[in-house]
């Protein structure tokens, strides 16, 4: 009876301790894997709003905050979030889309400086991504 509460015993504590793990996470690396069920939308380009911006409403009627992870969009829906992803790197970051733009052609989304930073592409500007649906 003993052996059989040790037994006992040691599953429930690997059971327990299964869900204990952590790992670390990067955010917009290379590193962290894509865990969010997401669809393709489209590709193009993705640019960032400048500070300039800042305090100015969005068209969801939100202030815009440069150290949001917001972005906008022509063809999504306002309060959608999705997941931008840099082609050349990898590197992606998820957002809510909050404002409608840019109105540059070729560009598909416009990100917020928080967002830019975190794809890595405040230096050059733009760059060339695809963009997924985040599943909620």
């Amino acid at each position: 009876m003993k052996l059989l509460s040790i037994g006992s015993a040691f599953i429930i504590l690997l059971f327990v301790f299964s869900g204990c793990t952590t790992t670390k996470k990067e955010w917009g690396s290379k590193k962290e894997k894509i865990n969010y069920e997401h669809t393709f939308v489209e590709s193009g380009y993705a640019s960032f709003y400048g500070k300039g911006f800042a305090g100015k409403p969005t068209a969801s009627g939100k202030i815009y905050d440069p150290g949001l992870l917001t972005a906008a969009s022509k063809t999504l829906p306002l309060h959608s979030r999705v997941l931008v992803k840099d082609v050349k790197t990898g590197r992606f970051v998820v957002v809510t889309i909050n404002d409608k733009g840019p109105f540059i052609p070729g560009r598909v989304i416009d990100l917020s400086v928080a967002a830019a930073k975190k794809l890595g592409i405040m230096r050059k500007g733009v760059a060339k991504v695809e963009v997924f649906l985040v599943k909620n």
